[in-house]
């Protein structure tokens, strides 16, 4: 689903999305922040909500309100918004928020694309650079608590994993583990960075030089989009 408040952008971010879509056997159903009730085509599911919000804040009451009622009425889908804004804060504006993707218009279009396919992959996007510039005047909060507790050379390899974005499901299939396994690697990680979630473990690893052995990036080699059936006739 793409919601956007002007019509002729919203029309043109259809036009990019249709072809990539079809691939996934998905329609792109546009609809206005004030059209939510009007729902989806009848045996049509949600696999993704693409919010467009041009040069708004995320801060602004109005998005925020919008935001809410997307929630709202798209509970359990993942929803990214698209900001022509490339402010730090509005990326940590985002992921408090509990959005899977802030992407920027600035971006490239097929860069775009992979990430949409990582969001409904169950993972996460924000920009690297933003985030670890709003990180910094807090960086102090958090003990170092890296170098008292090292990491098991499985757990590395995991970290290196939630670094570029991957869910547990692909973080699974990559080391051939149940995700299961993959959960509590992800548990431990997190209690000896002292991080709170998966988003500070990757950030505080990124900034402290934390295991930097290379693994292929989401532009070197980024997962299939998966085969999911959008619609059921």
């Amino acid at each position: 689903m793409l919601i956007d408040a002007f019509e002729m952008r919203r029309a043109g971010i259809a036009a990019l999305l249709k072809p990539w879509a079809i691939a996934l056997n998905a329609l792109v159903v546009s609809r206005g922040p004030d059209e939510l009730e009007s729902g989806l085509p009848e045996g049509v599911r949600s696999i993704f909500v693409l919010f467009s919000i041009g040069g708004m804040s995320l801060k602004s009451k109005q998005v925020h309100d919008w935001v809410g009622a997307i929630c709202t009425e798209l509970p359990d889908v993942p929803c990214i918004v698209l900001s022509d804004r490339t402010e730090p804060e509005e990326a940590v504006a985002a992921a408090r928020m509990g959005l899977s993707a802030f992407i920027a218009t600035s971006i490239d279009p097929q860069v775009a694309l992979q990430a949409f396919a990582l969001v409904i992959n169950g993972g996460t996007y924000f920009p690297r650079n933003a985030l670890l510039q709003a990180w910094e005047p807090q960086q102090e909060a958090y003990p170092d608590c890296a170098e008292s507790s090292a990491l098991t050379p499985r757990q590395s390899q995991v970290l290196q994993r939630l670094r570029v974005g991957c869910s547990n499901k692909l973080i699974a299939r990559d080391l051939s583990l149940q995700e299961s396994t993959v959960k509590v690697h992800v548990r431990e990680i997190l209690r000896k960075l002292g991080a709170r979630n998966r988003t500070e473990a990757a950030l505080l690893a990124a900034r402290k030089g934390i295991h930097r052995t290379a693994i292929a990036s989401p532009s070197d080699e980024w997962p299939s989009p998966p085969t999911v059936q959008a619609s059921a006739h």
